[in-house]
């Protein structure tokens, strides 16, 4: 009589977290990362709760489709391996998106261990990390298969995720592929935009010099649109993908903004990581890092996170300040829990209305407004309503604008008949990435003006598939909107 199989009793609950540094420890670190990833251990342990689906909601809900049944199931046969060589089928920046991808409101959201009984689903994010990390720290040599040489050329222009993922899915396909990227360094945001504290510079070289082992050439500190036009690259080419992001440095426009202590996220963000900032993301302005002085960041999003965590670890006090609530922020709410430990000040509905400075020209406060969520006339999310009488100032020395990002379109902008829209970006493209020109595509931040990281990914794994069709049939057709 054959054995009755035991019943299965699955962890909705005891999900394992990853490990912190405490926050009078990390505050002290720049370029240290403070969440310190799980171990072989507590990996094998959090796999083990996924139940790997049949039909996994997570897979359609990650931006990649990076198929977490598959890799997590290499994971519980202790194969990571074979679990990276999943992942990299859909995204050559999985180490980056472990950590910095939104999984609570991607791929974790629809996990199915959430939907009973409150459960917790599974650190998809964590596992994803491992085990990128877990290859690098191998000492093994990892080289992803590529198809023989088609004979085709491609040219990228930008070297940030969207064109660097594009640079990885055109060269696997076997075509030769080089990036043109303006600032003296490659990777984008997750480089210049990104803090250490959150992306050890090491897992993203690693995946960088794997991209460049497939052949993939990259000419940096090369400006498309000056230092060579755009019909140059056309020309030398069989095909253009554009991925120059949206990163200028933005304002509110509000008084006292010019003021000597008022920053761009962008340029503040790129000092601190690169020592370098660029003129054409973040025009007439001189960055001099504020260090033990009271720091005022406006927004909610990400990049204003990334500055409140990199404020604090130049020993600054810092004031965060957004017209909206903590619960309608685009940022992760753990990270609102991370930087409030480390001691930043988290002013919610609260809006500024000018900088105020002294008669040198300096910064000594922030005048703020309280606000109030009134509900949307035609339904729409409830909206900010200034409050009378509840003027304040918030003394400080210096203001950081995390308040979005405006166009660059140096590269794309004198090309003729190229359909740009009103904010200067390539909204314009089809589904297929394709431009209103033959043969140019474009992606990632161009397009949607501002994502996430793996948004960029996955505009360059549907565009590069896009750009392959287009070099091996020569068909095009546009299917944007013609005007």
């Amino acid at each position: 009589m054959a054995e009755k199989r035991k019943k299965i009793v699955y962890r909705r609950h005891d999900r394992n977290e990853i490990p912190l540094l405490p926050p009078e420890v990390r505050k002290k670190y720049l370029n240290k990362e403070y969440a310190l990833g799980y171990g072989h251990t507590a990996a094998l342990d959090e796999a083990d709760r996924c139940i790997l689906c049949r039909k996994p909601p997570c897979t359609p809900s990650c931006p990649v489709n990076s198929e977490m049944e598959k890799w997590i199931g290499e994971i519980q046969k202790q194969n990571v391996w074979g679990a990276y060589e999943i992942l990299r089928k859909h995204n050559p920046f999985s180490s980056v998106c472990g950590r910095v991808c939104p999984q609570e409101r991607l791929c974790e959201s629809t996990c199915v261990l959430t939907f009973k009984d409150n459960g917790l689903s599974v650190g998809i994010g964590g596992l994803e990390r491992f085990v990128g990390d877990s290859i690098r720290l191998s000492g093994q040599e990892w080289t992803d298969e590529k198809e023989p040489p088609t004979g085709k050329s491609v040219g990228v222009i930008g070297a940030g995720p969207a064109g660097l993922a594009a640079a990885y899915f055109l060269a696997r396909k076997g075509h030769d592929v080089t990036v043109y990227e303006a600032l003296p360094f490659v990777g984008g945001v997750m480089r210049y935009g990104i803090p250490e504290a959150r992306l050890d510079r090491r897992a993203l070289d690693f995946e960088i010099d794997l991209i460049k082992k497939l052949g993939v050439e990259i000419k940096t500190g090369v400006k498309v649109g000056e230092d060579i036009p755009f019909d140059e690259i056309r020309k030398k080419h069989d095909a253009v993908f554009i991925a120059v992001g949206s990163g200028r440095g933005k304002k509110m426009g509000i008084p006292g903004e010019d003021l000597k202590g008022v920053y761009t996220a962008i340029g503040y963000l790129m000092k601190v990581n690169t020592d370098y900032v660029d003129p054409m993301l973040a025009p007439d302005e001189e960055v001099e890092l504020p260090r033990n002085k009271r720091v005022a960041i406006i927004g909610g999003g990400f990049t204003a996170v990334d500055c409140i965590i990199t404020a604090l670890r130049l020993g600054n006090e810092v004031h965060l300040v957004y017209r909206r609530t903590r619960e309608t922020s685009s940022a992760r709410d753990e990270e609102w829990d991370h930087v409030a430990e480390e001691g930043a000040i988290l002013h919610w509905l609260t809006q500024p209305i000018e900088v105020i400075g002294n008669e040198k020209g300096e910064v000594v406060g922030l005048k703020c407004v309280k606000m109030e969520l009134v509900p949307d006339e035609k339904g729409g999310r409830p909206r900010p309503k200034p409050v009378e009488g509840s003027e304040h100032i918030i003394e400080c020395d210096a203001v950081i604008m995390a308040v979005g990002q405006a166009d660059n379109p140096t590269a794309y902008k004198d090309v003729k008949g190229l359909k740009i829209d009103k904010w200067n970006n390539l909204s314009t493209v089809d589904e297929n990435f394709r431009t209103n020109i033959e043969g140019v595509f474009a992606g990632g931040d161009v397009v949607n003006g501002g994502d996430t990281v793996v948004t960029a990914i996955s505009h360059a794994k549907k565009a590069s598939q896009a750009i392959h069709e287009y070099l091996m049939t020569g068909k095009w057709e546009y299917k944007g909107e013609e005007s």
